[in-house]
């Protein structure tokens, strides 16, 4: 039994990668916050599909709950094969209008909270070679006007992933990450048309669905590359 546990994954991105995981057999676990509703849903309709996952609350930002997170993983599942890092929110406001709640709020969750997971996760990865791919941003590499906080906590996710692989490889631990360009999901929902135009031809990408995001994730976890930062 592989398991693979998902963080934010009741929507966007997270969502399609719980999907795109469990219809390639894994045993997943679903971890949201507030997103109770769509988290349920997905796992009853998943579920309908033979597929095998679990819910766990908790809220990344804070240790405790990641902590007993992974105790939960260690008790029931005994081992951890794949660790999707991807809860994540987004502040977008230029730097004089951003508040220190703000900032701390962005940083606790985009940063601290993939940390902490993975030191967390570090025992019951460590028990089968595991991986972990951290959903870092395109922003996190080329910064962007007026996303000052978002792309700061996204250039800690790059050097937290570039670390670890160093760090974990002796424990036979992978750790990769993707910076994704524009994807279609509630946190780029406020974008118009043409700004979403004006972003792919400044960066040269393309916009990607939630699905496409997922596809590349499961790639990268089952790879064998470390150390990877791909935009």
């Amino acid at each position: 039994m592989k398991v693979a546990l998902i963080t934010g994954g009741s929507r966007g991105i997270g969502a399609a990668a719980v999907e795109t995981f469990a219809k390639n057999g894994y045993t997943v676990i679903l971890n949201y916050n507030n997103s109770k509703s769509k988290a349920k849903a997905l796992q009853q309709r998943l579920l309908a599909e033979n597929c095998d996952v679990h819910l766990y609350k908790a809220d990344v930002s804070d240790i405790a709950e990641v902590s007993a997170m992974f105790g939960y993983v260690s008790k029931y599942f005994k081992h951890l094969d794949v660790l999707v890092n991807n809860a994540g929110i987004s502040c977008t406001a230029q730097i004089q209008d951003v508040t220190e709640a703000e900032f701390d709020s962005v940083m606790s969750v985009n940063a601290k909270g993939v940390y902490f997971c993975c030191k967390y996760a570090l025992p019951v990865l460590a028990k089968c070679n595991g991986t972990i791919v951290n959903i870092a941003s395109i922003w996190g590499v080329r910064g962007a006007s007026c996303e000052s906080v978002y792309a700061m906590s996204k250039h800690a996710v790059v050097g937290l992933t570039r670390s670890l692989a160093l760090e974990l490889s002796d424990f036979g631990i992978t750790v990769n990450a993707l910076c994704p360009p524009m994807v279609l999901t509630d946190m780029t929902s406020g974008y118009t048309k043409d700004e979403m135009s004006a972003f792919c031809a400044d960066t040269g990408t393309p916009i990607y669905s939630p699905k496409q995001i997922a596809q590349q994730i499961y790639d990268i976890a089952l790879s064998g590359l470390n150390g990877v930062v791909a935009e």
